[in-house]
């Protein structure tokens, strides 16, 4: 991997990348400013957002710990660990505000034709990309016409970014207009993950039907070239990414000149780091440390919605060559049975959670069917419908299927997510009360989602995957998942039902709520009656700062630009 020698920050120091690498040990700041950022107040009682009266430190570094690296820097195949990284380095058209209205983000502003079929938004005027090239509509309508024109293919990772559009163009450097083939209930909310990117860099990946797409490794070629709040200056997937200030952003001025974000392979070790001083925050505590860090004065710990999704699926592509009882949805419905969603509330997340029901959660209001409830833990249902469906208990407790295989499995378990390897074992328990016997195999995340996908995204050779997902306050990207056309994108079944697809299109260009939301609803029940997915907890997003930081957003906001634009040091 080649490394840029240095990078000039906004306060025009001037450091090598080793440099600011070591500079990240200790934490520095600049002149002082008077006005607050604006966002939450954390549960130590710190004051911060409008409430916070400290002043507001000037440029500095923010330390950032994740346990979850990002597995590429490339957005057009990345599926993990990039979520909030994208929207630093590249402009999107919109996102969420606080209060998770859509907002403009690279779009000033923007108008819907009469019909719903033509948005036009008017840009920002003035952005550069990072190597001084001018931002314009141009690099926006061609990085959506290469997704529309290969969306089955290089560019599927984002193509749900822009579903039924069908053109964008450019008139001029700060007009974009973007054309659908139907009005888009969705298309706003859509446009929260179309990553601009720039031509320029664009067009040589796009000889060759773009087949250069899927092999492009940003990170390989440093600094990337980024037209967001940052741009990435130093990159390690498994040490620290170096994302530093861009000082041609079209947008409000970050506070902190540089993000060190440290990839730690452990919680333990992040959070020690984080209680040494040796960073300054965290995207994820564990829920059985919450409340110490609550009574912590060193520490702000932020809590959010339950809107960590915890599940297990199983392998539903039906043609895989084994294991196939698992498409049967009475086994699948037995084994939801054996899931204790309460213990798992009580001891892994110690209270901070709610039970999982189903892919949509109430964040998504509406469209969230209250009518689905988490199957009820009950063994003794669970085996009656194993013992009528023919799945006979052998003498060593486990069963065997009406073709004479026994019901063992894997479980791929990806290990970065907190919590999981706990809920795995009580998991396990309850299987094996009902006479199915699972065995971990623990991954790191990206060898875990090409062990989900194997082989060449067929998804022909795994049993079943424990993971996680986020919920989001519109539901059409959590329903695209499981789609036909998601297979090597996001999809992490296997799972491709038709009919579950035609209302996918169909809840995306229904204009009506109510309309909609019997859509969104069917889909729900569709997936519920199948059972790819059982969904077993909704973890309260928990993030922690230093006490010596403010203008901290809720983790409700970790993918869009807010998060590190508003934060700032206090001293």
């Amino acid at each position: 991997m080649s490394l840029a020698e240095e990078h000039t920050l906004r306060t025009g120091r001037t450091i090598g990348t080793r440099g600011l690498v070591a500079l990240l040990l200790t934490a520095c700041g600049g002149g002082v400013s008077t006005t607050p950022g604006n966002d939450t107040t954390p549960s130590t009682g710190v004051l911060t957002g409008g409430n916070d009266q400290r002043p507001v430190v000037e440029d500095g570094i923010l330390r950032f710990g994740t346990t979850i690296g990002p597995d590429t820097l490339n957005p057009f195949t990345s599926v993990i660990g990039t979520a909030a990284l994208f929207p630093q380095i590249y402009p999107t058209l919109v996102e969420s505000d606080k209060n998770l209205e859509t907002t403009g983000d690279l779009a000033e502003s923007w108008t819907i034709s009469p019909d719903g079929k033509v948005y036009t938004f008017t840009l920002k005027a003035g952005g550069k990309w990072s190597d001084g090239k001018p931002l314009t509509a141009a690099d926006a309508a061609y990085t959506g016409n290469l997704i529309i024109k290969y969306a089955v293919g290089p560019t599927a990772v984002l193509a749900p970014s822009l579903a039924h559009a069908v053109q964008l163009d450019a008139p001029n450097e700060t007009t974009l207009v973007i054309t659908y083939d139907a009005p888009v209930a969705t298309a706003l909310n859509q446009l929260e993950w179309f990553y601009v990117m720039p031509q320029h860099v664009l067009e040589p990946l796009a000889a060759n039907n773009a087949k250069d797409l899927k092999k492009w490794a940003p990170g390989r070629s440093l600094p990337i070239v980024g037209g967001g709040s940052f741009y990435v200056t130093a990159y390690d997937n498994k040490g620290t990414t170096i994302l530093t200030r861009n000082p041609n952003f079209y947008g409000t001025k970050p506070h902190v000149e540089a993000v060190g974000w440290t990839v730690y392979q452990s919680s333990d070790a992040m959070l020690a780091a984080l209680t040494a001083g040796q960073i300054d925050a965290v995207d994820t505590v564990p829920a059985t440390l919450a409340k110490q860090y609550q009574s912590n004065p060193k520490i702000q710990l932020v809590i959010g919605e339950p809107s960590t999704l915890y599940y297990l699926a199983f392998n539903s592509n039906p043609d895989k060559p084994k294991r196939r009882e698992l498409l049967d949805p009475v086994v699948r419905e037995a084994l939801a049975h054996g899931v204790d969603r309460q213990k798992i509330i009580d001891i892994v997340f110690d209270g901070f959670a709610d039970p999982g029901a189903a892919i949509i959660t109430p964040l998504s209001g509406i469209f969230n069917d209250p009518s689905l409830t988490p199957e009820t833990y009950d063994l003794a249902l669970g085996n009656e419908l194993l013992d009528k469906a023919g799945y006979v208990r052998g003498g060593d407790g486990i069963r065997t299927t009406p073709t004479g295989e026994r019901m063992e499995y894997e479980v791929i378990v990806p290990q970065d997510v907190n919590g999981i390897d706990r809920e795995f074992e009580i998991i396990k328990t309850g299987w094996a009360e009902l006479g199915v016997s699972i065995v971990q195999k623990s991954l790191d995340a990206t060898a875990a989602w090409n062990a989900v996908i194997a082989p060449d995204s067929k998804y022909l050779d795994f049993d079943i995957v424990m993971w996680t997902w986020g919920a989001y306050s519109d539901p059409d990207f959590m329903l695209s998942v499981p789609t036909c056309a998601q297979y090597g994108g996001w999809n992490d079944t296997g799972y491709c039902n038709p009919a579950y697809d035609k209302l996918y299109a169909e809840q995306g260009i229904t204009l009506d709520p109510e309309q909609r939301k019997a859509i969104v609803w069917e889909m729900q029940a569709i997936l519920d009656k199948d059972k790819p997915y059982i969904w077993t907890a909704r973890q309260q997003m928990l993030f922690a700062y230093g006490a010596k930081w403010g203008g901290l957003s809720s983790p409700t906001l970790a993918e869009t630009k807010s998060p590190w634009i508003n934060i700032y040091r206090t001293e």
